[in-house]
């Protein structure tokens, strides 16, 4: 079983608790699988900050602590393609500047509306209705996921493991965008490895 280090820079719990869960789902049943390192103590905790210093991160991390692969996360706040393609762009020039590479974990506006597809998804396992969720005020979204749309980490994250364990990777993949974008990712960054799903 070949193990990939990684290091995970981003704004919060949600983020951290999601890629978790759909790493380890995505390895399931492959000889490899993915391992958080939990030395790497670099934490981002807002937008702000990630943006300020994920490329620094990112290098720390696969320089001083020889990371494998680095995850970067960062929520756009905005629903505008054209948002999401300048924030990839952005974020992509700064890391090749460094001449170094992550994998963006950028969800459209937030984290929580790609655990709000998966909500979905679970309390409409059999729909084939495409619906369109990444548009929902962020408000609504936190609301409808956690109840309220301010919530402690201590009540938000059994609901992220909840809402994340065993995702459906695909199903997902084929309603949101940016999840696909950061999906795409990954897949690269494993045939890079010489790694297959």
């Amino acid at each position: 079983m070949r193990t990939i280090r990684y290091g995970f820079f981003g704004e919060d719990d949600a983020q951290r608790l999601f890629l978790h869960h759909y790493l380890s789902t995505l390895a399931e049943g492959s000889e490899w699988q993915f391992e958080v390192d939990t030395s790497f103590h670099l934490i981002g905790g807002t937008k702000s900050r990630v943006k300020a210093l994920f490329d620094e991160a990112c290098e720390i991390g696969l320089m001083q602590y020889q990371h494998d692969c680095f995850f970067i996360g960062l929520d756009l706040d905005d629903h505008a393609v054209d948002m999401f393609n300048d924030t990839m762009d952005e974020m992509q020039r700064r890391l090749k500047a460094r001449d170094i590479s992550a994998i963006l974990l950028v969800p459209v506006q937030c984290i929580e509306h790609w655990l709000r597809y998966l909500q979905w998804h679970a309390e409409n396992p059999h729909s084939t209705k495409n619906v369109t969720l990444e548009t929902e005020e962020r408000r609504t979204a936190k609301t409808k996921l956690y109840g309220s749309p301010k919530t402690s980490t201590r009540h938000s994250n059994p609901i992220v493991e909840r809402t994340a364990v065993n995702m459906n990777i695909n199903w997902l993949a084929s309603r949101s965008t940016s999840f696909l974008a950061f999906h795409t990712q990954v897949k690269e960054y494993l045939l890079s490895q010489g790694l297959s799903l």
